[in-house]
């Protein structure tokens, strides 16, 4: 599928919105419940359906532009996600030939391996900005409960961003 510039404005302002709801929900709603240490990174979610689903030359402009949307919902520096988003990006691209999203499980699955892998690179970033790796264990242990959660409604979730961004079966870039 072709995308022209009124489409992918429109995926943008949709997909954007629905980050600022959900990052409101995570870092207003759900502690005001009392839930303080339970906040899903959707962020991550986006930038993985955009790294899966999206061909385009400013994948890496999307994905800063999404984590400066969640900076500002999180003490979390919008570089460290950039970097780490545009580095999983990279590697989404190498192997989603290979990957399967026809199913529920397959799509739980691909998409926990790569939260891994995220925030694998996140601890490390971090622990290198510390310049202390002692803590590089706990910080990576911080974000699993958030991962599962994440990976379980992956499915459902990348439909709905499927709707905003009409993307096919398979996508082939941007029309211009």
């Amino acid at each position: 599928m072709r995308y022209s510039l009124k489409d992918i404005f429109l995926g943008v302002f949709k997909t954007a919105i629905l980050l600022v709801f959900l990052e409101i929900f995570c870092s207003a709603i759900l502690p005001a419940f009392g839930i303080l240490e339970f906040k899903p990174a959707f962020n991550v979610l986006i930038i993985l359906f955009l790294a899966f689903k999206l061909e385009a030359p400013f994948l890496p402009f999307l994905i800063l532009f999404f984590q400066y949307i969640h900076s500002a919902f999180s003490v979390e520096g919008w570089a460290s996600g950039t970097l780490a988003g545009v580095i999983i990006a990279m590697s989404v691209k190498y192997v989603k030939d290979m990957l399967n999203f026809s199913t529920a499980i397959s799509t739980i699955v691909v998409v926990q391996i790569f939260q891994i892998a995220w925030f694998i690179l996140i601890a490390f970033i971090l622990s290198l900005k510390l310049g202390d790796f002692s803590n590089f264990f706990s910080i990576f242990i911080k974000y699993l409960p958030e991962s599962f959660f994440l990976s379980l409604i992956s499915h459902h979730f990348f439909k709905l961003l499927d709707n905003f961004w009409k993307v096919g079966k398979s996508s082939h870039g941007v029309r211009y």
